[in-house]
Formats: C-alpha cells, structure tokens, sequence
C-alpha cells in the first residue's frame, strides 16, 4: 500500500527550479537554465522545445489509435507542463525581473 510519504516523493519528483540565480548575460536571464528533478539540467528553451514535441507525439498516438499508451505517457507529460509553470512564475517575480532590468541597463 502506498503511504503519504510514496506520494509526497512522485510530487517532489516534479519541481524545477533556476539553476543559476545570478545570471551574468541578459541572455542568460531571459532563458535561464533550469533544473528538473529526473530530467537534469538544460535550458528553458529546450524544455519548452521537448514539450512541443511531445504534444506532437500526443497528436500522432491519437490519430493512429493508440489511447492507452496516451494514458501512461500522460503523467510525465503533465509533469513537464507544471515544470514549465514553476520556472514562469520564478521569473515573473519581482527579484528576477530586477536582475533583468539590471543586465539590460549594463549594455
């Protein structure tokens, strides 16, 4: 039997976060790279290109029938749309959309 703890762990699973909170290029701040619990360190680009591509794949598996492997692929994908949800709203905070205003004026 499952207990709380099994599945506060599949949550936590989950988060991401900004790797590099001190970006030193305003490149660097506007697509910052980013860590996702299981998946590693890239940028935010990419994982927004690998979630792209994986809503095409959703799109694919529909159109040939294929609803259950739909099914448990669901969770990861889901997974990725709150990992996106987390970094967006790290950098719609106040103290990062500072650091960008900082690096733009240092041009």
């Amino acid at each position: 039997m499952k207990t709380y703890k099994d599945l506060k762990n599949v949550l936590e699973a989950r988060e991401a976060n900004i790797w590099d909170m001190k970006p030193k290029t305003l490149k660097d701040a506007e697509d910052p790279e980013i860590q996702i619990s299981g998946w590693g360190r890239m940028l935010l680009s990419q994982y927004r290109a690998q979630f792209v591509r994986a809503s095409e794949d959703f799109v694919k598996w529909a159109k040939g029938g294929d609803y259950e492997y739909i099914e448990n692929k669901m969770s990861s994908y889901h997974g990725m749309l709150e990992g996106i949800q987390n970094i967006e709203a790290q950098m719609a905070k106040p103290a990062w959309k500072k650091k960008i205003t900082l690096l733009k004026r240092k041009r």
